[in-house]
Protein backbone atom coordinates (compact mmCIF):
# COMPACT_ATOMS: atom_id res chain seq x y z
CA UNK A 1 0.00 0.00 0.00
CA UNK A 2 3.26 2.27 -0.17
CA UNK A 3 3.41 3.25 -3.67
CA UNK A 4 -0.69 3.18 -4.29
CA UNK A 5 -2.98 5.77 -2.96
CA UNK A 6 -6.55 4.89 -1.37
CA UNK A 7 -7.89 6.32 -4.93
CA UNK A 8 -6.27 4.39 -7.17
CA UNK A 9 -6.39 1.07 -5.27
CA UNK A 10 -10.13 1.74 -5.57
CA UNK A 11 -10.04 2.63 -8.96
CA UNK A 12 -8.02 -0.91 -9.79
CA UNK A 13 -10.63 -2.27 -7.81
CA UNK A 14 -13.35 -0.93 -10.11
CA UNK A 15 -11.64 -2.11 -12.91
CA UNK A 16 -11.53 -5.67 -11.60
CA UNK A 17 -15.30 -5.14 -11.59
CA UNK A 18 -15.63 -3.82 -14.66
CA UNK A 19 -13.82 -6.56 -16.63
CA UNK A 20 -15.65 -9.19 -14.08
CA UNK A 21 -19.26 -7.22 -15.51
CA UNK A 22 -18.43 -7.22 -19.18
CA UNK A 23 -17.44 -11.51 -19.06
CA UNK A 24 -20.28 -12.16 -17.12
CA UNK A 25 -22.65 -10.06 -19.65
CA UNK A 26 -21.08 -12.33 -22.23
CA UNK A 27 -21.56 -15.39 -20.29
CA UNK A 28 -25.58 -14.42 -19.44
CA UNK A 29 -26.08 -14.03 -23.08
CA UNK A 30 -24.24 -17.38 -24.39
CA UNK A 31 -25.84 -19.18 -21.44
CA UNK A 32 -29.04 -17.62 -21.80
CA UNK A 33 -29.02 -17.59 -18.12
CA UNK A 34 -28.22 -14.59 -15.70
CA UNK A 35 -24.15 -14.75 -14.42
CA UNK A 36 -24.24 -13.11 -11.11
CA UNK A 37 -20.35 -12.46 -9.40
CA UNK A 38 -19.25 -14.06 -6.17
CA UNK A 39 -16.86 -11.32 -4.11
CA UNK A 40 -14.83 -13.89 -1.89
CA UNK A 41 -12.55 -11.29 0.37
CA UNK A 42 -10.05 -13.44 2.50
CA UNK A 43 -9.30 -11.68 5.63
CA UNK A 44 -6.12 -14.09 6.75
CA UNK A 45 -3.35 -11.99 8.22
CA UNK A 46 -5.59 -8.52 8.51
CA UNK A 47 -4.74 -6.28 11.55
CA UNK A 48 -7.97 -4.77 13.03
CA UNK A 49 -6.42 -2.57 15.48
CA UNK A 50 -2.90 -0.97 14.91
CA UNK A 51 -2.70 -2.14 11.15
CA UNK A 52 -3.07 0.10 8.16
CA UNK A 53 -6.17 0.17 7.15
CA UNK A 54 -6.07 1.55 3.56
CA UNK A 55 -6.59 -1.79 1.84
CA UNK A 56 -10.05 -1.83 3.98
CA UNK A 57 -10.79 1.21 2.70
CA UNK A 58 -9.74 0.89 -0.55
CA UNK A 59 -12.06 -2.02 -1.24
CA UNK A 60 -15.19 -0.26 0.79
CA UNK A 61 -14.67 2.87 -1.62
CA UNK A 62 -14.91 0.70 -4.43
CA UNK A 63 -17.50 -1.42 -3.35
CA UNK A 64 -19.93 1.36 -2.67
CA UNK A 65 -19.29 2.88 -6.15
CA UNK A 66 -19.23 -0.74 -7.82
CA UNK A 67 -22.67 -1.06 -6.27
CA UNK A 68 -24.25 2.03 -8.15
CA UNK A 69 -22.50 1.21 -11.06
CA UNK A 70 -23.09 -2.24 -11.38
CA UNK A 71 -26.64 -2.85 -9.66
CA UNK A 72 -27.94 -6.37 -9.73
CA UNK A 73 -24.45 -8.17 -10.87
CA UNK A 74 -23.05 -8.73 -7.31
CA UNK A 75 -24.15 -11.90 -5.96
CA UNK A 76 -22.96 -13.32 -2.45
CA UNK A 77 -20.31 -11.99 -0.43
CA UNK A 78 -17.54 -14.29 0.94
CA UNK A 79 -15.93 -13.02 4.42
CA UNK A 80 -13.62 -15.86 4.71
CA UNK A 81 -10.88 -16.02 7.51
CA UNK A 82 -11.95 -13.71 9.72
CA UNK A 83 -9.86 -12.27 12.92
CA UNK A 84 -10.47 -13.94 15.97
CA UNK A 85 -11.85 -11.08 17.18
CA UNK A 86 -14.02 -9.91 14.66
CA UNK A 87 -15.37 -13.68 14.22
CA UNK A 88 -16.40 -13.57 17.76
CA UNK A 89 -18.52 -10.01 17.02
CA UNK A 90 -19.42 -11.45 14.03
CA UNK A 91 -21.22 -14.36 15.54
CA UNK A 92 -22.88 -11.83 17.96
CA UNK A 93 -24.60 -9.68 15.60
CA UNK A 94 -25.16 -11.68 12.26
CA UNK A 95 -28.44 -12.73 13.77
CA UNK A 96 -29.37 -9.24 14.27
CA UNK A 97 -29.01 -8.29 10.36
CA UNK A 98 -32.20 -7.99 8.53
CA UNK A 99 -32.45 -11.41 6.11
CA UNK A 100 -31.73 -10.08 2.79
CA UNK A 101 -28.26 -8.99 4.13
CA UNK A 102 -27.72 -12.35 5.58
CA UNK A 103 -28.78 -13.47 1.93
CA UNK A 104 -25.76 -11.90 0.64
CA UNK A 105 -23.31 -12.27 3.34
CA UNK A 106 -21.88 -14.99 4.63
CA UNK A 107 -18.72 -15.57 7.10
CA UNK A 108 -16.71 -18.58 6.80
CA UNK A 109 -13.25 -19.91 7.75
CA UNK A 110 -11.84 -20.81 4.92
CA UNK A 111 -12.21 -22.27 1.78
CA UNK A 112 -9.03 -20.13 1.05
CA UNK A 113 -7.15 -20.84 4.67
CA UNK A 114 -4.81 -23.72 3.67
CA UNK A 115 -4.65 -22.00 -0.05
CA UNK A 116 -0.85 -21.09 -0.13
CA UNK A 117 -0.32 -20.16 -4.17
CA UNK A 118 -3.62 -19.20 -6.32
CA UNK A 119 -2.22 -21.45 -8.72
CA UNK A 120 -3.86 -24.45 -6.81
CA UNK A 121 -7.33 -23.70 -7.43
CA UNK A 122 -7.05 -22.00 -10.90
CA UNK A 123 -8.12 -24.19 -13.91
CA UNK A 124 -6.04 -27.23 -13.58
CA UNK A 125 -5.07 -26.74 -10.15
CA UNK A 126 -4.91 -29.84 -7.53
CA UNK A 127 -7.01 -28.19 -5.21
CA UNK A 128 -9.60 -26.55 -7.32
CA UNK A 129 -12.13 -29.16 -7.25
CA UNK A 130 -12.39 -29.55 -3.80
CA UNK A 131 -12.22 -25.31 -3.62
CA UNK A 132 -15.27 -24.83 -5.90
CA UNK A 133 -17.33 -27.83 -3.64
CA UNK A 134 -16.42 -25.73 -0.27
CA UNK A 135 -17.65 -22.37 -2.19
CA UNK A 136 -20.88 -24.24 -3.17
CA UNK A 137 -21.63 -25.67 0.12
CA UNK A 138 -20.75 -22.11 1.46
CA UNK A 139 -23.25 -20.00 -1.18
CA UNK A 140 -26.09 -22.38 -1.37
CA UNK A 141 -26.38 -23.76 2.32
CA UNK A 142 -28.69 -22.22 4.28
CA UNK A 143 -26.81 -21.76 7.46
Amino acid sequence: MSKLTVEQLAEFFLYCKEVNALVANQRSLDSDRIVKLVTANDLTGVKLIGGDASFRKALSAASTKANDLYPGLSGPTLLLNLPKLLSAIVKLFTPLFPPEVRAKLKFASGPLKKVGDLTEIAPGGKGREKFLDSLDELIYSSK
